[in-house]
């Protein structure tokens, strides 16, 4: 182990700011070199959200495994991709996508306000 190394193993704020900025270089290259297969190959726009809501979520679970704050928000884009992207590919289009996915974030949210009420 190297003596300039915390021992707490948490890393400090420099390396996890470092840390952070190489990951998201990462993400942004992964995300265009996306962008670049799907045109090449024509892919369809399901399996380009399918790809996409992926990248955002494997981007955020590598976050959480570098102990680096895990952004809510790109989570729930994430997860808006692939759930878009299976219901296309999945042929899911007599379901009404938008009303569940509304219905779905309002229980969300209600469950979070009922839980922070309890404590």
């Amino acid at each position: 182990m190297n003596s300039t190394q915390p021992t707490s193993g948490q890393g400090s704020s420099t390396e996890k700011s470092e840390l952070t900025r190489h990951l998201d270089a990462i993400a942004w290259g992964a995300f265009f070199i996306w962008i670049g297969i799907a045109m090449l190959l024509a892919i369809s726009w399901g399996w380009f959200l399918v790809g996409l809501g992926i990248l955002i979520l494997a981007t955020q679970l590598a976050r959480s495994q570098m102990n680096i704050k895990v952004a809510g928000f790109s989570v729930s884009f994430g997860a808006v991709f692939l759930i878009g992207g299976l219901w296309t590919v999945l042929n899911l289009g007599s379901w009404p996508l938008a009303p569940i996915v509304l219905i779905l974030l309002g229980v969300v949210l209600l469950g979070k306000a009922v839980i922070s009420i309890r404590r």
